[in-house]
This record gives C-alpha cells, structure tokens and sequence, in this order.
C-alpha cells in the first residue's frame, strides 16, 4: 500500500480521545481523516498522524475547521456541512490495521487530497494548538 501524502484524506477507523478514555481500542465508525504527517521513524517505520473529519458541528471543547462546499463536493463528501476537528488526532504505524476501503470506491482509500490553502489552515491550527488530544493506536 502506497504511503499517503500529507493533506490526503484516507478513510479510516477513527478513535476519538473520549472513546480511548472509555477503554475501546477501535473506533465505533469509519470517517475521512486527513493525513497532517507521515513520517519514517529510527527503525524504518512509517508513523502517520491523522486528524478526523465530523458531520456533526462541533463541540465547546473542540477546535475544528468548516470544510468549504467545493471541497466537500470535491472530496465526493455528501453532507451538508463538514468539519476537520484538529484539537485531537491518531498517529499509528502504516500500513495500519483500521484503514478502510470506502464503500462507492471500488476498494479504494483514498479521497482525494484537501487544497494547499485548506490544509495549512489544518496543520497552522494544530501547530497553534500544540497541547491537542493524541491518541497513539499502536499501543
């Protein structure tokens, strides 16, 4: 499986920060997540770090930023209104266990990729924020 690329959206089973508080060791639902960083580690491994996409408007405690309608469309993301939370995120080991084929892409993985302006808007954000949420998956 080809590395990702950093702005990439991938599906993928995301775990949120208070899912792993709860015990679960998988995500309850596969969503698109962008790709903030991959990058190989002392023993060859490739570390990803991902930040989850949300239908649902975020919460008081989350920090998140509105995907554009073309994007969206682009992206082939059918809701209303999107959102990519960069308050938390999941960083595993590639190729990890809970990447998912999406279902209307022929087996496929991937998305597509957010627009350059977009995706520095995401990793600005999470730079800014430096304090987020990880939650490391392979543990």
């Amino acid at each position: 499986m080809e590395l990702p690329e950093p702005g990439e959206v991938i599906n993928y089973s995301y775990l949120w920060r208070y899912e792993f508080e709860q015990g679960r060791d998988e995500g309850v639902k596969d969503r698109p997540v962008a790709v903030v960083v991959v990058v190989q580690a002392a023993d060859g491994i490739h570390k990803v770090l991902v930040v989850p996409m949300t239908t649902t408007r975020p919460g008081r405690d989350q920090i998140a930023i509105e995907v554009p309608d073309a994007v969206r469309r682009q992206l082939g993301l059918k809701a209303a209104h999107s959102w990519i939370v960069v308050s938390e995120w999941n960083e595993f080991s590639w190729p990890g266990f809970d990447i998912r084929p999406i279902t209307k892409k022929s087996g496929e993985i991937s998305y597509g990729a957010l627009p350059a302006g977009l995706f520095r808007r995401v990793r600005d954000a999470i730079v800014a924020g430096a304090a987020g949420r990880p939650v490391n998956r392979d543990l």
